[in-house]
């Protein structure tokens, strides 16, 4: 019987946020040995998919860790020393026992010593197991992929979508591809080629071009004789790494030339659509975002759908204020991150008339509080098991919850960001779990980046884009950038940068 070991680890970063995000962030919802297969059995991650392959082909798992931390700050080190002390920990006692190791990893995350820390990560378990096991990972389309993770995993794999639909599909990708190569049918050879772009995540939807384009180009490729697998990197704008950016990955049996072009063709098709990917005439200000979406939803037929694109707090106020400014009636605003609101409320109980100050709470680029006056409708938990394309079969808490009605603007406000995405709104659940139809909205926010459009753009009318001043901007000149290499489109590193 063929014994795979299992591991996971991972985090998106945002290196300009201050602070550190700390191991207590990572715990909350992390896992250890058999409890890892245990959640992840039959839900939309890689895991699960590493965990579906594994159990049709009847291999023996012997899972160690898994962890996520979600979408803030820069990571402790103590972070990775703990997980990675876990995993060569775990592996060393399996020493001669396993066939092989999937690793579900993100691509984007940055500890407070390392810029690269997913080939760190592969590295470690390298130190348990050496360099004749096989290792391949599947990891986030929003990766920041280095050359150097190549040299320590003999394969890796990304997500061909964003909305990540896609992601248990990803890990059966990945497990495929090791049994394939466990068993002897499989040589995989690898090629990296980076065309030195930086897409902000607004931009990075497949389901539209020019995302829609680049996949489209890569499942071409796939159906060429000898290729493995192939993935479209579209990296993570808002870390100050020097391996930011687009990654193209040809994964071929047992032929390096054929990977190199598949690599070099996707990548110069990527930097001849730069411009589409890292900008366009499709943003508005957050005044004339708002305004637009009330004009069109007085004779929309569906609600109206205002992307928030910049908040990644979940807590940024520039929406809520203009849309109470305009008086943007039969509105819905879900998922606030506002613990001390949402525990006032609930004090005050369903019915009460409140008084709040809500919102930014977070201190960092997020609008200031935004005073909510108006009726509690519900207060009390807000635990519930995911239904979305992208959440399905995972526990989801958001803590203490509560939902407010402000003149018109029907408010959210919950105690925890919930789940891998940040706890934005990707999927109907943090309506309809409380007992509300997003149908009888005439406009919905969301501060989802393009997860949102799995659903919204069914449940939607329109979409219109706000660039607020959020964390994460489209504009990414706000921020000094010091380790970018020069000449990565279209970001200007400060000089003295290293």
């Amino acid at each position: 019987m063929l014994r795979l070991g299992l591991a996971g680890l991972g985090h998106e970063t945002i290196t300009f946020w201050p602070g550190l995000t700390g191991l207590e962030d990572f715990e909350r919802t992390a896992h250890y040995g058999d409890e890892v297969v245990e959640a992840a059995r039959g839900t939309n991650t890689s895991m699960g998919g590493f965990i579906d392959v594994c159990e049709a082909e009847g291999v023996k798992m012997r899972p160690v860790c898994n962890a996520f931390g979600g979408v803030t700050a820069t990571v402790s080190d103590r972070v990775f020393e703990h997980y990675t002390g876990v995993m060569r920990r775990g592996f060393s006692g399996l020493t001669g026992e396993l066939d092989g190791v999937l690793l579900e990893l993100h691509g984007a995350m940055v500890t407070e010593s390392l810029q690269d820390t997913e080939t760190h990560i592969v590295r470690e378990v390298r130190r348990a197991l050496g360099y004749d096991v096989p290792i391949m990972a599947a990891l986030d389309l929003h990766g920041n992929i280095s050359p150097a993770l190549l040299d320590e995993a003999d394969a890796i794999f990304g997500y061909h979508c964003s909305p990540h639909t896609d992601r248990a599909e990803t890990g059966k990708r990945a497990a495929r591809a090791m049994l394939a190569t466990i068993g002897g049918e499989l040589k995989p050879k690898a090629a990296l080629s980076k065309p030195g772009v930086v897409v902000p995540s607004v931009f990075s939807a497949t389901g539209v071009p020019p995302g829609r384009d680049i996949i489209s180009r890569l499942r071409a490729w796939e159906r060429h004789p000898g290729v493995v697998d192939v993935s479209a990197f579209f990296g993570f704008a808002w870390a100050d790494v020097h391996q930011i950016g687009m990654s193209m990955v040809a994964i071929t049996d047992d032929d390096p030339e054929l990977a190199k072009r598949i690599a070099e063709d996707l990548a110069q098709y990527a930097w001849g659509r730069r411009e589409a990917l890292t900008g366009g005439d499709s943003l508005h200000s957050v005044k004339d975002g708002v305004a637009l979406a009330v004009k069109r939803a007085r004779e929309a037929s569906k609600p109206v759908i205002i992307l928030d694109h910049a908040d990644r707090t979940n807590d940024t106020t520039f929406v809520l204020r203009e849309l109470i400014r305009q008086g943007a009636k039969n509105s819905a605003l879900p998922l606030l991150w506002d613990p001390g609101a949402a525990e006032a409320c609930a004090e005050a109980g369903v019915g009460a008339d409140v008084d709040l100050s809500v919102g930014a709470s977070t201190g960092w680029r997020d609008g200031g509080p935004v005073r909510l006056v108006g009726r509690v409708l519900y207060a009390g938990p807000g635990g519930y098991i995911g239904t979305g394309p992208m959440t399905r079969g995972q526990r989801i808490d958001l803590g203490t919850t509560a939902i407010v009605d402000a003149g018109g603007v029907w408010v959210q406000l919950v105690s925890l960001r919930a789940g891998q995405f940040g706890g934005a709104l990707i999927d109907e659940d943090p309506i309809t779990q409380f007992g509300f139809d997003p149908r009888g909205f005439d406009i919905i926010v969301t501060k989802s980046k393009t997860h949102f459009r799995a659903v919204y753009e069914k449940v939607g009318e329109e979409i219109v884009i706000v660039d607020a001043p959020g964390q994460c901007p489209a504009d990414t000149t706000v921020f000094e950038y010091r380790n970018v290499p020069e000449g990565v489109y279209p970001i200007t590193r400060k000089k003295g940068g290293s």
